[in-house]
């Protein structure tokens, strides 16, 4: 039997149970009143008024993960989907998020943006208002530079500053 509830009792009444065999009983028909637990599944359709908003991250949050951990992978699948990563962006036009100053059609904003950050985040830190993620530039002559994205700390409002960081120290490391 599968459900959330399961009730047994003999035709007679409440049951009657030798003294010792109460528990065995009352384990047996736990075992046999459990259904099997429903995996965590994403849904394949997420509600249109979420959809609505290009800048809210979509992903379902895995409650034992810390709030850097989600922010990473919010903004991984963000700079995945807007075309910054070797893969093409998401077919998906309703999470596609332009930059400030970048304008035209899709194809040639994608083009310019193709293969510019590396697909992992290097760093991920949030405050009690927002969260910040590291993307390292993959120009070998930028390899000490970063991109950040920023979003609330509720994973909503993702987008990617304008500029860029440095690491000034980074030459001092690599040498």
């Amino acid at each position: 039997m599968t459900g959330a509830s399961c009730w047994w009792a003999p035709a007679g009444g409440s049951p009657k149970f030798p003294a010792g065999l109460g528990t065995v009983w009352l384990v047996l028909a736990a075992l046999a009143c459990a259904g099997p637990t429903p995996p965590l599944v994403a849904p394949a359709q997420r509600a249109p008024w979420l959809r609505e908003d290009p800048q809210r991250c979509l992903l379902l949050r895995d409650l034992t993960e810390d709030m850097e951990t989600m922010a990473q992978r919010c903004a991984e699948e963000f700079v995945r989907e807007n075309g910054y990563t070797v893969l093409p962006a998401t077919d998906d036009s309703t999470r596609w998020v332009l930059e400030i100053g970048e304008g035209g059609a899709w194809p040639r904003v994608f083009a310019i943006r193709e293969a510019t950050l590396e697909d992992e985040a290097s760093s991920a830190q949030c405050s009690m208002r927002q969260c910040l993620v590291l993307f390292r530039l993959r120009r070998q002559s930028l390899a000490c530079a970063y991109r950040a994205v920023t979003m609330s700390q509720v994973f909503t409002r993702l987008k990617l500053e304008p500029g860029g960081i440095r690491d000034v120290r980074c030459g001092d490391r690599r040498a």
